[in-house]
């Protein structure tokens, strides 16, 4: 029998990681820009990025979990935290 549940913590970001990717697939296939970034401190952690109607999101992904291609983007960081990201995202979701 198959299981459903994250186990350990790599399992969870492993889940986590999925979903990142599922919005940036969805998101591009509504025309909203997605991309990634290479963060000079951890090359081997692209940094995903989706600009969503309520601004930037992104999460550094491990290079060998980015499923599919995505172009390089040329925008910065916007220097948001967890907090700024969990609100854009709720406010994109309630929208």
């Amino acid at each position: 029998m198959k299981k459903f549940q994250s186990d350990t913590l790599s399992e969870a970001y492993f889940d986590r990681n999925q979903a990142a990717m599922a919005l940036a697939k969805l998101a591009q296939a509504q025309g909203m820009t997605v991309g990634l970034r290479i963060d000079p401190n951890e090359p081997e952690w692209p940094v995903l990025f989706v600009f969503l109607p309520t601004g930037q999101v992104s999460w550094h992904l491990p290079k060998d979990e980015v499923v599919g291609q995505f172009p390089e983007v040329e925008q910065e960081w916007d220097r948001h935290d967890l907090e700024v990201k969990r609100n854009r995202m709720e406010e994109f979701i309630n929208a």
